[in-house]
């Protein structure tokens, strides 16, 4: 429904009419334009863009408040972004920028030796696996694969800033960590006790 100031068409509207035209402000200007259905084709390409891009949203949430992981991953994204928009960005450039890179690197957890204390660190954290019907890849973005890819981005921040996540689990290399590991990087996940 529109909001109209004064009569129609005389000041100001926004928002849409029926199924006709669209009011909105751009760039200081009151202007409309035809309403367009928007589109959603549902896609295996965007299933795949969408399954890539909601799995890292989700691994997000596995960052506690007040965690040491949430301090240093701050400290990278500075003033401007958020940690998290930092964490997919990179993610989204230098491992999940095309599908096969993805299904490579699932399958590179799969088969680490701590998958399994992954997944149950990432249960203990309420992250839950997740799909997209419609995607072309067969692989579901697993809850503990959202947390290895937490893992590899801290590593990566390590080796960038050496000020950063400059403790254990984050200096050894992630194909090398034991379940001391995942469980000391469950422990920086979550909130530090006052």
């Amino acid at each position: 429904m529109a909001k109209v100031g004064g009569p129609l068409y005389s000041m100001t509207a926004s928002g849409k009419i029926a199924n006709a035209m669209v009011h909105f402000k751009w760039k200081g200007l009151a202007v409309v334009r035809q309403w367009i259905k928007p589109k959603n084709d549902k896609t295996e390409d965007q299933g795949d863009v969408r399954l890539m891009l909601g799995g890292l949203g989700r691994a997000i949430k596995a960052v506690k408040d007040a965690s040491l992981y949430k301090d240093d991953a701050k400290e990278v994204a500075g003033t401007i972004n958020t940690f998290g928009s930092k964490f997919v960005q990179y993610i989204r450039q230098n491992v999940l920028d095309t599908v096969d890179h993805y299904e490579t690197d699932a399958a590179v957890f799969d088969a680490h030796e701590q998958k399994t204390a992954f997944n149950t660190a990432a249960t203990a954290l309420g992250l839950n696996d997740f799909d997209i019907a419609y995607a072309g890849t067969e692989i579901a973005f697993v809850r503990g694969y959202m947390l290895y890819l937490l893992a590899r981005y801290a590593i990566a921040v390590h080796a960038a800033r050496p000020d950063l996540f400059n403790r254990e689990p984050y200096t050894t290399a992630l194909a090398s960590w034991d379940a001391e590991d995942v469980t000391a990087f469950q422990t920086d996940l979550s909130p530090v006790a006052p």
